[in-house]
């Protein structure tokens, strides 16, 4: 591993990483729903759209993708649960949403967005729980911290 990848690495941890890579996706998909939704997500959303304009939506993605990489890079557990629960909120009022539309027949298919956008949301809050780890002298070895 280069040096640079390195230092990165020790700078945000597995969570902070974990954090920036999604806030980076939840970016582009929130630009994607802004500047040209998706047939299928504009029939999925329908039910969201019900509350706010589609493009609403997608600037709440990217605001709360904001939320979560300028955490991943901020020292501080609160920092961290602002940027995961900013992350989590945006896929799971997707899922929410996309079930609601399934469930009142506005959409057959939505269901799998909805169980996918479920899983995304569950998988931020899986990673929300894990503690860093500060590296030890091998690969078994380290103190955990909080």
């Amino acid at each position: 591993m280069c040096r640079a990848a390195r230092r990165l690495r020790a700078r945000l941890g597995r969570r902070g990483g974990y954090l920036l890579v999604a806030g980076a996706g939840w970016l582009l998909y929130g630009v994607q729903v802004v500047a040209d939704p998706r047939p299928t997500t504009v029939r999925a959303a329908s039910i969201l759209r019900t509350v706010a304009p589609l493009e609403a939506w997608g600037w709440l993605w990217i605001a709360c993708s904001a939320v979560a990489v300028g955490a991943a890079w901020a020292r501080g557990p609160a920092w961290q649960v602002a940027g995961f629960s900013a992350a989590a909120l945006p896929p799971l009022l997707w899922a929410g949403g996309f079930a609601a539309a399934w469930l009142r027949g506005a959409d057959p298919q939505a269901w799998a967005g909805a169980a996918t956008w479920a899983g995304a949301s569950a998988r931020l809050m899986v990673v929300a729980g894990w503690r860093e780890q500060v590296p030890g002298p091998g690969p078994e070895v380290g103190v955990q911290r909080e």
